[in-house]
């Protein structure tokens, strides 16, 4: 898997709603730009097989940490979704409020991301990485080869998450929902579906009436992921 399917894909790819009908629709190229831009900054970190970005999801996942995600394994490096924080070295990746987390206190550094669509930067101080503000300084295009070599483990399971089961190379249809956090098992479907030119509702914290009427209002589901269920 790389960017080469969704970098083409016209239309809102990647839809987040946030708590606070906060909104925010993606198309591919731009979901595209943004993950590049990601590999961009945390190539100033070394990221390769030796970089850990450890990423607890503390209010269900967040459309910039899925980018975050993506950049991370789509360039070689290793992403831990749990509870704790890897025993290793490792980079921390959380929104703002949780940089002073006990999980991410070893963290060698912690990028802070502020959860608002149109938040341009984070009011974080000096010790910590503002991503809303450092992220736009990258380009939207990387030299680096994107071999889809990263490793991708959630709760201590290693998940193969570059599973092309039940693919046909063509855009998958329907609209996939994802409701706080996709359960382990889930995140090949997830990665595959976006990175395919799939569409995904990305949405945390919402109670189910509304999820129910935003999948209504947005196409027909083809799948859910998560704790809710349509």
């Amino acid at each position: 898997m790389d960017l080469s399917a969704i970098a083409h894909t016209g239309g809102p790819v990647l839809i987040w709603r946030g708590p606070d009908f906060d909104r925010l629709d993606l198309t591919g190229p731009v979901v595209a730009n943004w993950v590049n831009k990601g590999v961009g900054l945390f190539g100033d970190y070394d990221l390769g097989p030796d970089f850990t970005l450890f990423a607890p999801l503390p209010e269900g996942l967040h459309w910039r940490e899925l980018v975050a995600i993506l950049s991370v394994l789509l360039a070689g490096g290793r992403v831990v979704i749990a509870a704790e924080a890897p025993e290793e070295d490792f980079m921390a990746f959380v929104p703002f409020g949780h940089e002073g987390d006990d999980t991410v206190a070893d963290a060698d550094e912690v990028f802070v991301f502020n959860p608002p669509a149109l938040a341009l930067s984070t009011p974080v101080d000096t010790d910590f990485i503002d991503v809303n503000s450092a992220i736009r300084a990258y380009p939207d295009v990387t030299a680096r080869r994107l071999e889809a070599s990263g490793t991708l483990d959630i709760d201590g399971q290693v998940i193969d998450w570059m599973s092309t089961a039940g693919a046909d190379g063509t855009r998958p249809q329907g609209l996939l929902v994802s409701n706080s956090t996709p359960l382990p098992g889930e995140w090949p479907r997830l990665l595959q579906h976006l990175l395919s030119g799939g569409e995904v509702l990305l949405t945390s914290r919402v109670d189910d009436a509304r999820i129910t009427d935003l999948a209504d209002g947005l196409g027909v589901v083809h799948g859910t992921l998560g704790p809710w269920t349509k």
